[in-house]
């Protein structure tokens, strides 16, 4: 275990310009008092690239995710892939001092990133108009659950809500059974997704300080909302409401889920006219070619013609291995695909050749961790998992005297007061 003073020692060198060598955010520091996962996930991505994240965490109540779960000797999964790269502040907003230190970050920072409800801050006295007057170039990204306009804005958001609220819930469904949430946030990492490109169109003229300050309007719902442009536009012009066809989408076919004969479980999707053809050959049904019913997707999509489809498609994969059906189909240039367990994940190959998932040190106890990598690569502009999330409030000392010049006398001062 990492004592306090080498802990210390860890974030400085992790806050140091050889540290951050190269990565391209590297001179932008990003204030992230949002918490759970719909906001900080903006956060993690930007301090991907270097930016100098500060976690503004409540000295009480930490943030969720460090309790959705704990794993032998002290791992925290989900806060040591959520908050990573991030280092962790200890702020009371509703004390005086909390608030001053509080506008003292924000004077010397970039982005802010929140996601309370709305109304929040400005009852806390950190209205729009005063984080601005501190620092004229602030970005400030707002995530609420319904944005901050509308007659549902002060209503509370979270990511299930909005899933249900966006129509993804509705159509995420068994045929004719009910409505399924997703297994994981859905709604706050796509949301945190946009929320991070709009904080870097803002960032093009932007200026610490001195100009570009910008307020982003962010929902849960609206960025999950906009994937279903095709069923709204569908609904709004036919008044015909799309429904759940299971594993199968009603705009193609075949693509649907699939049982091998050794019990594996395979997605395919073959919708595209050469590669059906090749597919229906190759499970011994070459008249379907030729038929009337099968000759164009427009076709194949009638309820009637995708399950003849389905059906020969089924006992073809059901009389054969994983193995052989993922090589035939690689065969036939036909897209398919394993459907892979988070075990089936850590041993794949090519998940290891292109270090999709990486394997780190926990900064507090040496334990290795392994997490995904940074989803993407840009040559000569790489992103990189530095170190996982941090211990509450294990940044407090760096940042207070380092960035806002600080001495130990004060800090311990804030902190017997509980501004800190």
């Amino acid at each position: 275990m990492r004592s306090k003073d080498e802990m210390n020692r860890f974030i400085r060198d992790q806050r140091t310009e050889a540290a951050l060598k190269e990565l391209p955010l590297k001179d932008i520091r990003v204030i992230d008092v949002a918490s759970v996962v719909a906001a900080p996930y903006a956060a993690t991505l930007l301090g991907d690239f270097g930016a100098d994240v500060i976690k503004v965490e409540n000295p009480v109540v930490p943030d969720a995710p460090r309790a959705f779960w704990e794993v032998d000797p002290g791992i925290q999964p989900y806060w040591a892939f959520l908050a990573r790269n991030k280092f962790p502040v200890t702020i009371n907003l509703r004390s005086e001092e909390g608030k001053r230190i509080f506008l003292e970050l924000i004077a010397r920072s970039d982005v802010l990133v929140e996601n309370m409800r709305s109304g929040t801050l400005e009852k806390l006295g950190l209205d729009m108009r005063t984080l601005h007057d501190h620092n004229p170039g602030l970005i400030i990204g707002r995530l609420s659950g319904y944005g901050q306009t509308g007659p549902y804005a002060a209503r509370p958001g979270f990511g299930t809500i909005a899933e249900g609220f966006a129509g993804f819930t509705y159509l995420n469904a068994p045929r004719g059974g009910d409505p399924l949430n997703a297994p994981m946030p859905l709604a706050d990492f796509l949301t945190s997704l946009h929320l991070a490109f709009a904080i870097m169109i803002c960032l093009r003229d932007q200026k610490r300080g001195e100009r570009g300050g910008r307020i982003i309007d962010i929902s849960l719902y609206e960025p999950l909302f906009s994937l279903f442009g095709g069923e709204f536009i569908r609904y709004t012009a036919s008044g015909e409401v799309p429904q759940s066809l299971g594993s199968e989408w009603s705009y193609v076919a075949p693509r649907n889920i699939f049982k091998t004969k050794d019990g594996k479980w395979v997605t395919m999707t073959a919708s595209v006219q050469r590669p059906f053809e090749r597919l229906m050959k190759a499970v011994g049904h070459p008249e379907i070619i030729e038929d009337p019913r099968f000759r164009t997707n427009k076709e194949r999509i009638k309820e009637e013609n995708r399950q003849v489809i389905n059906k020969v498609i089924a006992e073809w994969i059901a009389s054969k291995d994983l193995e052989d059906v993922l090589e035939t189909c690689a065969q036939l240039d036909v897209a398919i695909g394993p459907i892979n367990s988070m075990a089936d994940i850590a041993k794949d190959g090519h998940y290891g050749a292109r270090q999709s998932w990486i394997e780190i040190e926990d900064s507090v106890t040496g334990s290795p961790i392994k997490m995904p990598n940074v989803p993407f690569r840009i040559p000569s502009s790489e992103g990189k998992i530095r170190f996982p999330g941090l211990p509450q409030g294990s940044a407090n000392e760096v940042i207070y005297s380092d960035l806002l010049g600080y001495t130990p006398e004060q800090i311990e001062k804030l902190r017997k007061t509980g501004a800190i």
